[in-house]
Formats: structure tokens, C-alpha cells, sequence
């Protein structure tokens, strides 16, 4: 992190700052401090974290931030209005401290692949940086941002939400010079009323962007499409299906594909030339992502050849699309979080894995759907018919997804509300050479449905 002192910190949060001091980091976390530190305290639900600035103060920390305007502190301190606020805007502050370019990633499904994917190319030419695990929220993207240094060429910051109104405010601190849309889907719908909700919130990442900055749409979404010349700001598109956007694509059996430059204005792939490339990451879902880190590449002057070769080197790993044989079994495991569009794009890879085996669908329920809960999971249900052998569902809604599945006909359908009953009859039924999907919302921990059934270590 650069230095900088309190009175600009003052200055970026609107704040009053008592005495001065030159700092080196900030935290949230009154454990996590070193020396040069500006401690932000939070105010959550259960907590407030101004009731632990005494031991910030006494691990070390030079400076406070707090809305507490009738305490005062032995070190300079910072008073603001609102500390959540103030967070935002000391890294607003120093991202303009900073400089360096941001491209600033949201969508529904595939955000994190499409951030990945976006940095495996981007650092083939510059000194990039990204977004690190799942702080894509409004604690998380302030503590990305305050990881840019001067050196800093371009950072990959994603932003991730739940409701209208969070995306606006980590865009207004991350000011992205390119913001990357991956789709439009259903996550959160509970708290968004419907798809043009989700789309109007997801859109908000535009209210941040630079006068000169670019949006990149996936062509593929009729919400984002229809409104590609209505934002007030240069629109890019890609897409697989629709094949009037700017970045389109051939696929080929072998698994490489063509990126096609039908459109877009760039200097070093000329509209109506193409490059072969190739991912090792399953499915058409994930093509699509790389369509968009190559529209990324291709706007920051980066060689098809060095976007490529960074799509090549992305592998994933741990509990997001990672397929590997293990005791004879293939094994796909999606863990991490799910919704009705992911379900059906990793149940189309799984149709086509273990083609001299059958093919096992583990799926958990998932959560934030509301009033789209039961369609949801019977939609599920239905493209694990149309993709699996047969279908193990766990949780609240595993009945629903049954429901679905026997609907187009799948005989072998169960729901589980137990994952050790579950695992019981996954062990009696599967055999080596087969094929399972663990996939499920974040909360229904379908990683330990699958340690359990590979005989590992479970993390309670």
C-alpha cells in the first residue's frame, strides 16, 4: 500500500482529522494491525466494531476512523459521518491516489471465472492485481482496491450483490475504466423482484465508470442486449449464440474455438480477422467468459497471441469447476455457490464427462430464489433429466428438483435432508468409471457431500 496521511484522508472521506499521521495500511480488523496502520471500524448487526478501537490502539494502530463524535482517542483520529461510508471513500481516495487502470467485473453467474480469466490474460502484458477470494462486497472491494500500489498497471475488481444500491456504491470508490456484464440470472431474485431487477442492479456498476470507459456486455442476455445503445457510454458485446455481436465465436470438437473480431474497434486484431484458442476449463459457459477477457485484452492493446496464451494458463482449483479422477471415479466439483442458470450450464458438462460410465448429479438446494424457488429447483430437476444418469438432491428444496427430474422422466431421482443417508446411497449406487456433479448453494456444503463419499477428512 502507499503512504498517504490523515489530513488526505480527511480530505477523501469529507471528515474531520485531529492531528496528523503518515500511514501505510488500513484494517477493519482490530487483530490485523501493523505499525502505520488507520483502523476503520464497522458497524455490523451483531457487532460494532468501535467497541474494539481500544485494542486497535493498544496492537499498535497510529490512527482511528469513528462516527463517535463524543469519544476521544490517545492517537489522531479521523471522525466521519458514517465509517461503512468512509471505507468506500478512503478507497476512492487512493485509488485516484494510485492511478493505474481498473476493469470492474459483476454479473450473475460466472463473475469470479470471468475476473480470473480476465487477469490470466492481463498479466501476460501488464502488472495486474485482482480481486483475492470472495471480497467482491462493500467491506471487500474497498480492501481490493487499497492492495494497488503506483506499480499498479490495471486491477480486476469484482462486485458481487444482493440488493439495489451496493454495486452503485463500490463502483462510485473502484471508478472502472472497463466494466465487464457476464448475464443476467435469477441469484437473489428473493431480494430483486424479478430478472429486470437483477438487470437494473447489475447495471449499476456503469454509474461508476470513467467518462471514457467502456462497457462489455454479454450479446447472449436480451436484457443487456436491448439496452446496449441506451447507457450513455461505448458498448462492446460478445456472444456464442448471437452472432451480431462485436466478439463472436466458432467452436470445434477438439476444444479450441475461433474468437472472431466481427466489430470491435482495436488496434491489434482487425474487425473480420480471428484467432484459435483454448481453455482448460469445461463447457460453452466458460468460452463465453474468455469472450469476454478477450474484449478486456483487446481494449488495453494486448496481442492475440498474449490473450491466448493467458486463457491457456487458467486452471481451476478447490471447489469452483474442478474435475479430476479419484478412485476411479470422475469427479466435478462446483461447491461454491449455485443458481438455476449454473446448475444447467455444469449439468450440460457433466452430460458430456464418463461417455463409457453413467452419470451422477449431487446437487444442493438453492438459496435467495423467493418467489422463484419452486420453478427454480424444478428447472434443475429437468436439465439433470436431460444431462444425468440419475439425480442425489440434498436440502429444503431437494424434493422440488426430484419433482423436476420426473417430470422428463428420470427414474432414478432421491431427496435427501441428510447428507450421510445421501452419501450412503450415492456409495451403494455409483461404480468406478462414473461420473459425479457436487453442486449447490454455499450454505448446503456440498464439498463435505463429497469428501464424505471420497472417504477424506470432513470439515465440520
Amino acid at each position: 500500500m502507499e503512504r498517504f496521511t490523515l489530513r488526505q484522508a480527511a480530505q477523501w472521506t469529507n471528515g474531520e482529522a485531529t492531528g496528523e499521521q503518515l500511514l501505510e495500511h488500513i484494517s477493519t480488523d482490530s487483530r490485523q494491525i501493523e505499525a502505520g496502520t488507520l483502523f476503520v471500524p464497522l458497524a455490523g448487526e451483531r457487532f460494532d466494531g468501535h467497541n474494539f478501537i481500544e485494542k486497535a490502539i493498544n496492537n499498535g494502530a497510529a490512527a482511528v476512523v469513528s462516527h463517535r463524535e463524543n469519544e476521544s482517542y490517545p492517537v489522531p483520529a479521523l471522525y466521519v459521518e458514517n465509517t461503512a461510508q468512509a471505507l468506500l471513500d478512503l478507497a476512492s481516495g487512493y485509488r485516484d491516489l494510485c492511478g493505474g487502470r481498473v476493469v470492474g467485473v459483476t454479473g450473475s453467474v460466472g463473475k469470479t471465472t470471468t475476473k480470473e480469466l480476465v487477469y490470466a490474460v492481463l498479466r501476460q502484458k501488464y502488472r495486474a492485481q485482482k480481486t483475492e477470494g470472495n471480497l467482491n462486497n462493500e467491506i471487500g472491494v474497498p480492501l481490493t482496491l487499497f492492495r494497488m500500489t503506483r506499480d499498479t498497471e490495471v486491477m480486476v475488481c469484482e462486485m458481487g450483490m444482493n440488493h439495489f444500491g451496493e454495486i452503485s456504491r463500490m463502483t462510485a470508490a473502484a471508478k472502472p475504466d472497463l466494466a465487464v456484464i457476464t448475464n443476467i440470472g435469477t441469484s437473489h431474485i428473493e431480494f430483486l423482484g424479478s430478472r429486470e431487477g437483477i438487470c437494473k442492479a447489475k447495471l449499476e456498476i456503469l454509474e461508476g465508470l470513467k467518462p471514457d470507459g467502456c462497457a462489455i456486455l454479454c450479446g447472449d442476455e436480451p436484457l443487456l442486449w436491448e439496452k446496449r445503445d441506451t447507457l450513455g457510454c461505448r458498448t462492446v458485446t460478445y456472444g456464442l449464440k448471437n452472432t451480431a455481436c462485436d466478439l463472436i465465436c466458432d467452436l470445434y470438437e477438439d476444444g479450441t474455438f475461433d474468437i472472431v473480431n466481427s466489430g470491435l474497434q482495436n488496434e491489434t486484431l482487425p474487425i473480420g480477422q480471428k484467432f484459435t484458442a483454448k481453455l482448460n476449463l469445461p463447457g460453452a459457459h466458460n468460452v463465453l467468459n474468455a469472450l469476454a477477457a478477450t474484449a478486456v485484452g483487446l481494449l488495453l492493446g494486448e496481442r492475440p497471441a498474449e490473450i491466448a496464451q493467458g486463457l491457456l494458463s487458467y486452471e481451476a482449483s478447490g471447489m469452483r469447476q474442478n474435475i479430476y479422477e479419484k478412485g476411479g471415479y470422475h469427479i466435478f466439483a462446483d461447491c461454491y455457490n449455485a443458481s438455476p442458470d449454473a446448475m444447467e450450464a455444469t449439468l450440460a458438462v457433466l452430460g458430456r464427462m464418463a461417455p463409457e460410465g453413467r452419470r451422477f448429479a449431487v446437487l444442493g438446494s438453492m438459496l435467495e430464489l423467493g418467489d422463484y424457488t419452486e420453478e427454480g429447483h424444478r428447472r434443475a430437476g429437468r436439465a439433470a433429466a436431460e444431462y444425468a444418469d440419475a439425480l442425489f438432491a440434498f436440502g429444503p428444496d431437494a424434493g422440488l428438483m426430484v419433482a423436476g427430474a420426473q417430470e422428463k422422466g428420470l427414474g432414478k431421482a432421491f431427496a435427501f435432508d441428510d447428507q450421510v443417508a445421501l452419501v450412503a446411497a450415492l456409495c451403494a449406487e455409483a461404480k468406478p468409471g462414473d461420473a459425479l456433479l457436487f453442486k449447490g448453494s454455499r450454505g448446503m456444503r456440498m464439498e463435505r457431500a463429497l469428501a464424505l463419499f471420497l472417504g477424506e477428512d470432513v470439515q465440520e
